[in-house]
């Protein structure tokens, strides 16, 4: 029971009874509509940065850069050393050529090395669009392991059709070509291919053809020669090798 007067009406003794309902005054709802704005401020998501590269890719992408830099800046015997240190060269596994630290680094280092920025640059467009995805669906970890796998099959694809050639073969070409392999089944694994791999085979025969198309007519920017068997070698590797590294326990 409450307490009235007279009149039946509340007396102003009862204003801050709790029994009795009493709407907030204007002043008390501006500061209650500017303490709810600025907790929404505060709770508010940060907005995601316009390139949302994922660590291990984002990683990779600056060691290539970095290694490019460093050739740019060492002095031409250092550079040279380094380039024969790391590439890798057909011959060197066929017995025409002297073994030398290239003949066991260069299966996995020569994805280090670039003739150029617009050789790197074309990499690293690449390696973002389809490493940023796969490393989001797989891990970090599997997508090392599966840029190393398809590298070095990729070099060793070239190996394998020309055994005695003594060029030089240098870039992350075949790595890269492989986590686009890796990509295709990716999205088959997710249903985005339909059943069966009848969806897939365009796009291997496309991917087929702009390599073969580089490799004979070359590359715009770059005098050098495309390897285009790496990209074929590892390429196929990615498509057969992602399934078995997505059940590593890593």
């Amino acid at each position: 029971m409450t307490k009235t007067n007279g009149t039946g009406n509340h007396g102003p003794e009862h204003e801050n009874d709790p029994k009795i309902a009493r709407f907030p005054t204007p002043a008390e709802r501006a500061e209650i509509e500017r303490l709810k704005a600025a907790n929404d401020v505060h709770n508010r998501p940060k907005s995601e940065p316009i390139l949302n590269i994922p660590p291990v890719v984002k990683g990779l992408s600056m060691l290539l850069i970095a290694m490019q830099l460093l050739s740019e800046f060492l002095p031409e015997d250092l550079k040279e050393k380094m380039f024969t240190s790391l590439w890798f060269i057909p011959a060197n596994y066929s017995g025409d050529a002297p073994l030398s630290i290239s003949t066991v680094l260069g299966p996995f280092t020569h994805m280090l090395l670039h003739g150029g920025w617009m050789h790197l640059c074309m990499n690293l467009g690449m390696l973002l669009a389809f490493g940023s995805g796969l490393e989001r669906e797989i891990g970090g970890k599997r997508v090392v392991v599966l840029l190393l796998a398809t590298g070095v099959f990729g070099a060793f694809t070239h190996w394998a059709l020309f055994p005695h050639d003594t060029s030089p073969l240098i870039g992350a070409s075949g790595g890269i070509s492989g986590l686009f392999g890796a990509v295709l089944m990716m999205a088959h694994a997710r249903g985005q291919m339909g059943d069966g791999y009848g969806k897939l085979v365009p796009f291997i025969v496309v991917w087929i053809g702009i390599s073969l198309f580089f490799g004979f007519f070359g590359m715009p920017g770059t005098s050098n020669s495309i390897a285009w068997t790496t990209h074929i070698g590892g390429f196929i590797a990615g498509i057969f090798l992602y399934r078995p590294v997505c059940r590593l326990k890593i």
